[in-house]
């Protein structure tokens, strides 16, 4: 049981982002009280919300916070000035918080912070909402300061590892993936069937991979500490890119195999296919690598003009996706075919 709940996880990370926290919030809890606030409670709570253990947002949360605390205390004492009951200005608090919530959003969700913050001082009442809103943001504006600081300067997110990361894992799946595909067609042995759904969610995860792109290069800039991989995250976006393509074919692939009849699956038509499968796939692994390719990608265009010239009907529309596959490894890796 422990070992399945633990399986897959970085339990190192895990630690180190609890250590920060529990660090930062110590921090900005003293720097408040030194300040003169007594209980700095929304201090402390700023690395919590802020370090979430997104490689590619802790510094932007934490700046996204501090406009939403902003927002939020403006629209609650302009919401206390007005003369409806409390019920109304509950509504119209929490309504124009979340509304600016979204304009103001961290990453692709809107920014709650703003709502809570209107609530806050709705709640309040009248009296002492002002200065409870002023202590508010000055605690909120420490708590972020500190948050941004470590977590820029205290095991900073790493992007580009991140990345090459997801990139291995793109690269085991889409492997197994197509060497599934090559052995149904060999054998009719029903494997793209049986895995369609799974390679229709991978496909998936792999555009989530591809639109993460541009937020990991905006936290390379954020972060001092690692811009110096700056020239890495180039290479290794081509070959996530070229990921999200390929896993596009190989689930159009995976769905015209699963349509194929007897003709095709375990026929001479599907052997001499599978062999260009394979062909491809190794081309695809070496090129994902950031391995030398053209040798593979030769080897694969050699076999899919020589064992398959002649075939037709469903053998050629399965033929056309491995081709697009193969078009895009060349493109990647300047392979001549």
């Amino acid at each position: 049981m422990l070992h399945r709940l633990l399986a897959g996880r970085d339990l190192r990370a895990e630690l180190q982002l609890a250590l920060k926290m529990s660090g930062a919030a110590t921090l900005a809890w003293w720097l408040a009280t030194e300040g003169g606030v007594p209980r700095p409670i929304f201090a402390a709570l700023v690395p919590f919300v802020a370090m979430s253990g997104d490689p590619f947002s802790a510094v932007s949360v934490s700046v996204g916070r501090v406009l939403g605390v902003f927002a939020g205390v403006a629209i609650g004492i302009g919401v206390l000035a007005t003369s409806l009951g409390a019920l109304a200005q509950v509504a119209l608090a929490v309504l124009a918080g979340a509304v600016v919530g979204i304009a103001l959003r961290v990453g692709q969700r809107p920014n709650v912070e703003t709502a809570v913050s209107a609530l806050f001082l709705v709640a309040l009442g009248r009296t002492g909402a002002a200065h409870a809103g002023v202590t508010r943001i000055w605690e909120t504006a420490i708590g972020a300061g500190v948050t941004v600081l470590v977590a820029a300067l205290v095991w900073p997110p790493h992007p580009v590892r991140e990345l090459r990361l997801r990139l291995g894992r793109l690269r085991q799946e889409l492997g197994a993936d197509l060497a599934a595909i090559a052995e149904d067609l060999a054998t009719g042995n029903g494997a793209a069937a049986a895995r369609l759904d799974d390679v229709r969610a991978r496909s998936l995860d792999v555009v989530r991979d591809v639109f993460d792109l541009e937020r990991a290069q905006n936290a390379l800039r954020w972060n001092p500490l690692r811009r110096s991989s700056a020239a890495e995250f180039g290479e290794i976006e081509h070959r996530i890119r070229l990921a999200a393509r390929l896993y596009r074919h190989t689930r159009a692939l995976t769905r015209d195999l699963a349509d194929a009849g007897a003709d095709v699956r375990g026929a001479p038509a599907g052997r001499e296919l599978a062999g260009v499968a394979r062909a491809v796939a190794e081309a695809a692994d070496l090129e994902l690598r950031g391995l030398e390719a053209v040798h593979a990608g030769a080897v694969a265009a050699t076999a899919l003009d020589v064992r398959s010239a002649s075939l037709d009907g469903e053998a050629l529309v399965i033929r056309a996706q491995l081709a697009q596959m193969l078009a895009d490894l060349r493109s990647a890796a300047n392979i001549e075919t």
